[in-house]
């Protein structure tokens, strides 16, 4: 009895939860993009799912678009949360989407804010569409429209969707940010084209600092994935054409499941200062498709073997010299070289020293697999 006496002093120095937000008193932002107007001012529009109980019972999910203009990013959030009811909470948002103008001047003046909140949800994923952002997070999606699923939900899976077929690198608010203010990388998000119902990744936005300045679209955006170093995913596959000759146009195609993928990325530099790089692909594929026949012998899988390795090298290399025309280094050459030659490195104008270099690709096919047809 005395000792409970004695702790009952201790409860009044106790503190309770001071920052504590009942969630009746929010509403959660799922998606949120930029856009710039004409004159210069910044456009946020915000996702905000709303929760209603039909009469039927249950519950069904409302996705309700809000759009606020101001001078900053900052300012845009402040009066957007004047147009609601409840207090704007981003702890949630899954993804957050630029529009196309809007990512060709600066992405961090406009990240800024998500970087200083600490309630701001630095995993969300980050992508750059086609048009506006507004068009895109106020569009109406078939998935959504049942109600079972909000915009920023649909919008974030179709983005891992992409990761998973290895069209897209995976990206997210944080992992961005250190590249950004790297002198020796760059780095590209997803580039969504939105549709009437849908909306579609059609490859990958290139940035060179904080301003995107191109893009890899189609199916050459699986190839440059693979160049950046990913070594597998659970769908990471392609189509290629490898031969012209074949009356039937189908039979001119073949597709491949890659299995491994090992990049090897040599960057040297000469006793004169002269700087190559060997960007090479080891690659092990299962045929996945491959109309003309079953490819039963070992000299047909060295034909196609020849073939996709040809076909790849070609193409990785007008994937180089549009980066390099482009002056983004999103394959990390420069991080290589402040590692290794940091001496060179500190006396080198990278800006200008990039786009000039050689650098030689090679990809090399390895069938492991065919199907089951033998």
């Amino acid at each position: 009895m005395k000792k409970r006496w004695c702790c009952l002093p201790a409860l009044f120095l106790l503190t309770g939860c001071w920052d504590t937000q009942a969630l009746h008193k929010t509403k959660l932002i799922t998606a949120g993009g930029f856009d710039y107007t004409k004159n210069g001012n910044v456009t946020i529009t915000a996702s905000i799912p709303q929760s209603i109980a039909p009469a039927a019972g249950g519950q069904t999910l409302i996705n309700q678009a809000y759009s606020a203009t101001g001078h900053t990013a900052r300012q845009s959030r402040v009066l957007l949360d004047r147009k609601v009811s409840e207090q704007l909470d981003v702890s949630k948002n899954q993804i957050i989407i630029f529009g196309e103008d809007s990512a060709k001047k600066d992405i961090y003046q406009l990240l800024d804010v998500f970087y200083r909140d600490p309630k701001s949800a630095l995993n969300a994923k980050i992508a750059v569409t086609k048009g506006s952002a507004k068009d895109v997070i106020s569009n109406k999606y078939m998935e959504t429209e049942s109600g079972s699923t909000g915009i920023g939900e649909y919008l974030r899976d179709v983005i891992k969707s992409s990761e998973e077929s290895a069209t897209v690198t995976k990206e997210t608010i944080q992992s961005v940010c250190p590249i950004m203010f790297d002198p020796g990388q760059d780095f590209t998000l997803p580039y969504i084209i939105p549709l009437k119902h849908t909306a579609k990744v059609d490859g990958v936005a290139v940035f060179h600092g904080e301003k995107m300045v191109g893009t890899i679209t189609g199916p050459t955006s699986v190839l440059y994935v693979m160049l950046t170093g990913q070594h597998y995913t659970k769908a990471m596959s392609t189509t290629r054409k490898i031969s012209s000759d074949k009356k039937v146009k189908l039979n001119n195609f073949t597709s491949f499941k890659v299995k491994k993928n090992k990049r090897i990325l040599d960057v040297t530099v000469s006793a004169t200062g002269q700087i190559s790089v060997d960007l090479q692909l080891k690659t092990r594929v299962i045929i996945i498709e491959y109309p003309h026949n079953n490819l039963n012998t070992s000299g047909e899988v060295e034909k196609v073997e020849k073939e996709l390795s040809a076909t790849l090298t070609k193409e990785s290399q007008k994937i180089v010299a549009k980066l390099q025309k482009m002056n983004a280094d999103t394959f990390g050459i420069g991080r290589e070289l402040m590692a290794f030659h940091y001496p060179f490195w500190k006396k080198l104008d990278w800006e200008k020293e990039y786009p000039k270099i050689p650098i030689h690709t090679k990809v090399d096919i390895t069938v492991i697999g065919h199907g089951i047809i033998e």
